[in-house]
């Protein structure tokens, strides 16, 4: 399988199946596209050994030894917490890729939306003949004027904040690394560090996590962490599901510490045709969480920049310029 030749270095590149017939349609430099089966190491393996390029979500130690002309791991979505930097081999470089800001900017929104005026319930009961709304005639609270806060201000959260300005939502949020520039960008009225979590938790109806998982986040919303927050406080994760504490969100959402939760990056996942629960506790038996199954960015504005920016990485790759979106590791918030 080749897509069509333009200028520069034919790259062979492997890719799983299930990413293939995609990456050929958008395919716009020199390249033999290998197709695996599956990212299963056992599919991948004996694919690599003449590999310029592994497009995949996941490296592990057991590909590293028949790597040995890898120069490019692209994975097809900006988390690299299943590439196990350890094993890349030297002569390869990770990369990954955005373009899903606006996406799950608009999923954050919605379901914040959604939760605020229990659209769900409100459907349900009415279908039923029950004509109440969620607080039994009290009004519902508008977004506007609400204070959202959002952990992480990178790709995602930056978006999420200016989506949330237009709102007229009031935005604060924690960065690793504070830039004044980045806040007035993004709409953010009050911008602090890690150690500001608890107290920017604490003034927000909305909590908007969008930080990106690795050693320093892993349960970085935990139990200190939803006492902080306000019991009508509603939570949004989009980031990764290690990064929420999962006994601590389940048990916040049970007790009503807080008054509800969009989920949308979860603890479990399938590996194959076998079907599992996303989560070790029962999240579907909880009425104030709406439960997606890790779709927040997939939509057709977000697939089309995706493979746009692939693309121009393949082409640097050839014609030896620098490439985009280099990652040396995982990182901690942004």
């Amino acid at each position: 399988m080749e897509g069509s030749a333009t200028s520069g270095q034919m790259l062979r590149v492997v890719i799983p199946e299930a990413f293939a017939d995609q990456f050929v349609r958008a395919l716009t430099v020199p390249a033999t596209v290998v197709p695996a089966p599956s990212d299963r190491d056992d599919d991948i393996a004996p694919l690599l050994r003449e590999a310029d390029v592994l497009i995949s979500p996941r490296f592990t130690p057991a590909l590293r030894d028949v790597a040995r002309k890898l120069r490019l791991i692209q994975t097809v979505g900006a988390g690299t917490d299943q590439i196990d930097f350890r094993a890349v081999p030297g002569t390869a470089t990770v990369c990954n890729v955005y373009g899903h800001e606006v996406g799950i900017a608009e999923y954050a929104l919605m379901t914040m939306l959604a939760l605020n005026r229990d659209l769900i319930g409100m459907d349900k009961r009415l279908r039923q003949g029950d004509w109440s709304d969620h607080d039994y005639g009290r009004p519902q609270r508008e977004l506007s004027g609400r204070t959202v806060a959002v952990i992480g201000l990178g790709h995602i959260g930056g978006e999420v904040a200016r989506y949330a300005a237009r709102f007229g939502m009031r935005v604060i949020a924690i960065a690793r690394t504070p830039d004044p520039m980045r806040a007035e960008w993004a709409s953010v009225s009050y911008l602090g560090g890690p150690a500001d979590l608890l107290s920017v938790l604490a003034a927000a109806e909305f909590v908007v996590v969008a930080v990106p998982l690795a050693a320093e986040t892993v349960d970085f919303i935990a139990e200190r962490e939803f006492a902080a927050m306000k019991e009508d406080a509603i939570l949004i994760n989009v980031a990764r599901g290690g990064v929420v504490k999962e006994e601590a969100l389940y048990r916040a959402l049970r007790d009503r510490t807080i008054a509800g939760a969009a989920i949308d990056v979860w603890y479990r996942y399938q590996t194959g045709a076998e079907r599992c629960p996303p989560a070790h506790y029962p999240f579907d038996a909880l009425t104030n969480v709406i439960m997606t199954p890790h779709v927040a960015g997939w939509t057709e504005g977000t697939v089309k920049k995706r493979w746009v920016a692939i693309n121009e990485n393949l082409r640097r790759l050839g014609s030896g310029e620098p490439l985009l979106n280099v990652v040396t590791s995982t990182r901690s918030p942004s």
